[in-house]
């Protein structure tokens, strides 16, 4: 029996990259139109296009293309892909950022022409997650095309696999071979290794045909010479789409090898280049979680279509031009208005409720679906007064509902004027609940704060339970990186830095107090980029929290911070979206998502944060977490940056990190500072019936 090639015309179109959106958004309708003037002219062929992006797009500017569109697919000739949005990064958005990919695509293709989409399609993302299998199943889609890493980045059993994630979720996937795109003068060689290439035990393969990257569609002449192809005696050319190619595989009753977990590395770059977009991203992921349940449902769902557009797989992996950010960010500042408005306009409307009170409210809304347990920062205004130091800050009490004394520790406050009241205090909140405090200012003399936790003495140790975790000071190093943007060809980065920042002499106490203390201190390159660093210690927290504030100038080099445990790591755990993996010990670069967990036999050390997205394991055990990366914009190989040149580079300025270190962290504790970091409290605050002297 000949072996069936199925020819999948195709048009890959990235609404953003080398050009604006707004280009993106020419070409979008550009492409349908082609689309479907190919489809009329050409009664034999069928097109695969998808993202709700797309479609959405063609309907917003151009409705009598989109009824065309509707009815290629209606008559079975176009179909329809993917299921999501756009086609995202798939290693750095959170787990609901991709379960709404489901729901905001899957909704749009039911209601608009009536499909259920079985086919996940992302050609051109770079690398697949470990757990994307579950988002996939948990909407119903059971097959999967992907085609980076190539076979050249990563060796897999067989082009044609069971994909299955460590939760057991399977999808039959489909490595695309060679190129989602083609030209007439590629086609014809390439067909013949296609052709070459067909599995005997399935007797299937696809051959995607069409120009990629900037939409366009399959040339005519490529359709014409496709055409002429059918009568072959070495195998059968048949136009299809991806549907029918996974339906053919189960068929054949082929057995497949499977693959489980992560399909890794493409572009290591893009785990942490141009960093704003990954923080802008995570910050409005976190800000519309906690407020989605607040918004109406138009509201609600372009939000998450503005979120769900800035994942896309050249957006946030930071490999688009310069230019294409700007209105990117803007739209992400716009979705976090809004939750923030929303947020306020709910608290207020409960606040507004209150009856008069003697004593000033102070009002804590937990947003988040998890308990909320620590230490909690927050400036009430304590009236001119205290401002003008005619009453000590030091005076106040808090209290709680059952008028017991709340631990209270003034602190700097953020203001480098007058004497405003920063509070910190231990918090707890239900998920979604509500707890109301009060500031007592009867008091004449200062409670009894006694007894202070020492002020971190640098970074040259970690002591918890009378064992060290520090093998050696923490460090910040500088690597040289030629690397394009992507970092193309790379699975990791030089274990030797080419240099490291220096401490600018000691760390100095900023404050100390009976619930956190903190030290202060610099480092410098000696190249004008500095970092200060702001160690605290917080009572009943096992570790130590970092605020690091680097400023930066410089081009194709990375900075990142070095910590070596001062136990043999035995292994490595990476949260990863859905879930957590374990990795080598490698050297390699990987992205992570919240936390790295390195393991002894009977220590174990964490490092979380909400502002770094990719770290490598150095065989020794030395995990270096990458604070940023600065290549040129949108810089591909094979091209060299000539030495004097005029093109932007990503991450110069100042960037600020918060980073905890915890000590043997049980799983609960884990994710309690993970939520933490998401800051799911808002402050409000009511003076009504307040003495007028004190407000």
């Amino acid at each position: 029996m000949k072996p069936i090639v199925h020819i999948i015309l195709n048009s890959h179109l990235d609404p953003v990259w080398l050009w604006r959106l707004e280009q993106g958004i020419d070409e979008a309708l550009s492409t349908a139109r082609t689309a479907c003037d190919l489809l009329d002219a050409y009664p034999e062929i069928h097109l695969t296009r998808g993202e709700a992006w797309f479609y959405e797009t063609v309907e917003r500017h151009d409705t009598a293309t989109f009824e065309r569109l509707r009815g290629h697919i209606a008559a079975g000739r176009l179909h329809v892909v993917g299921g999501w949005y756009v086609q995202p990064d798939c290693n750095l958005a959170s787990p609901e950022t991709y379960r709404r990919h489901n729901e905001f695509g899957g909704a749009y293709f039911r209601e608009k022409f009536g499909v259920k989409v079985r086919t996940g399609y992302n050609v051109d993302s770079f690398g697949h997650g470990a757990f994307l299998p579950d988002f996939y199943r948990e909407a119903g889609v059971v097959n999967y095309c992907m085609m980076r890493p190539s076979p050249q980045e990563k060796t897999l059993p067989g082009e044609l696999f069971r994909w299955r994630s460590p939760n057991g979720a399977e999808l039959l996937a489909a490595r695309i071979f060679e190129s989602y795109s083609s030209s007439p003068e590629y086609l014809p060689g390439h067909l013949e290794r296609v052709i070459a290439a067909v599995d005997p035990a399935v007797g299937h393969i696809m051959c995607f045909c069409g120009v990629g990257d900037h939409g366009g569609g399959p040339a005519r002449a490529e359709i014409d010479y496709l055409l002429t192809q059918r009568g072959r005696q070495d195998a059968e050319i048949r136009f299809s789409h991806p549907d029918a190619f996974f339906d053919a595989v189960r068929g054949s009753g082929a057995k497949l090898p499977v693959v489980t977990g992560e399909l890794l590395h493409h572009a290591i770059g893009c785990y942490s280049a141009c960093s704003a977009i990954k923080r802008a991203v995570r910050l409005t992921e976190n800000r519309l979680l906690q407020s989605e349940r607040l918004l109406s449902r138009s509201e609600r769902e372009k939000a998450w279509k503005q979120l769900l557009f800035a994942t896309f797989h050249d957006l946030l992996p930071g490999s688009s031009i310069a230019s294409a950010y700007d209105g990117i960010l803007d739209s992400l500042g716009a979705v976090r208005s809004l939750a923030r408005t929303a947020q306020i306009r709910a608290v207020r409307r409960r606040n507004v409720r209150f009856r008069p009170d003697s004593r000033q409210r102070l009002v804590f809304d937990n947003t988040g679906p998890e308990p909320y347990r620590g230490l909690f920062e927050v400036e009430p205004w304590v009236s001119w007064e205290y401002s003008r130091g005619r009453r000590g800050i030091e005076t106040i009490r808090l209290l709680d509902e059952k008028e017991r004394t709340v631990p209270l520790q003034p602190l700097p406050p953020e203001a480098a004027v007058m004497r405003l009241a920063r509070l910190a205090f231990p918090l707890e909140l239900p998920p979604q609940g509500r707890k109301i405090l009060y500031l007592d200012y009867a008091g004449s003399a200062a409670p009894d704060r006694s007894g202070s936790l020492p002020a971190p003495g640098g970074v040259a140790s970690l002591q918890c339970g009378g064992r060290e975790y520090f093998g050696a000071p923490l460090r910040f190093d500088v690597i040289h990186d030629r690397s394009d943007t992507w970092s193309h060809g790379l699975n990791g980065y030089p274990a030797q830095p080419g240099r490291s920042f220096r401490q600018a002499g000691k760390f100095h106490s900023h404050f100390t107090g009976p619930l956190l203390s903190q030290s202060l201190g610099r480092f410098s390159d000696g190249r004008g980029n500095t970092i200060h660093a702001a160690l605290r210690r917080e009572a009943g927290f096992r570790g130590l929290r970092l605020r690091l504030r680097l400023n930066w100038n410089g081009a194709q080099q990375i900075v990142k911070l070095a910590l070596t445990p001062a136990f043999p790591v035995l292994e490595r755990r990476d949260g990863c979206p859905g879930g957590e993996i374990r990795r080598e010990l490698n050297g390699e670069e990987f992205p992570f998502f919240n936390y790295t967990l390195l393991r002894g036999r009977e220590q174990s050390l964490a490092v979380v944060s909400k502002d770094c997205f990719a770290c490598d394991v150095q065989p020794g055990g030395e995990l270096r977490l990458t604070l940023l990366r600065t290549p040129y914009y949108a810089h591909h190989d094979p091209y060299r940056v000539p030495a004097v040149n005029t093109y932007r580079i990503t991450d110069q300025g100042e960037h600020e990190y918060e980073i905890a270190l915890l000590a043997d962290p049980s799983p609960e504790e884990l994710q309690r500072e993970i939520f933490r970091q998401t800051d799911p409290v808002v402050f409000s605050e009511s003076t009504l019936g307040v003495r007028r002297d004190l407000v």
